[in-house]
């Protein structure tokens, strides 16, 4: 299903987009406190996002978002978050998908930065 939004209110849907994506991240977040040891992988995951910006939504498909994670570890693969958070916006937004565009390391200093 294809939602055609004209350019006046592609800024109002990125505003709405972005809240989402923030709200679904911390919700992460907070859910991942209480996982054990065998979501290792997942917890460091979920840990190594700062944030994630919304960079774009294609404007003649307001589903296809696409976005920018902000790391804070030397991680490089967020294919599991970034599918966690589609499928839970998927309720108020079916059939949305997320591109990641760039992933921005924010670290001054540590493994891959000063050594």
């Amino acid at each position: 299903m294809e939602h055609y939004i004209n350019e006046t209110k592609k800024k109002s849907f990125t505003t709405i987009i972005q809240g989402l994506i923030d709200s679904t991240l911390n919700a992460l977040k907070e859910e991942s406190d209480e996982w054990g040891m065998g979501e290792m992988d997942e917890l460091d995951e979920v840990s190594s996002v700062e944030n994630i910006v919304v960079d774009n939504i294609d404007k003649t498909v307001f589903t296809v978002v696409s976005v920018t994670i902000h790391k804070n570890s030397n991680r490089h693969d967020f294919d599991n978050l970034i599918n966690e958070i589609e499928a839970r916006m998927s309720v108020w937004i079916p059939n949305i998908e997320l591109y990641v565009n760039e992933i921005i390391d924010d670290r001054k200093f540590g493994p891959g930065i000063d050594w």
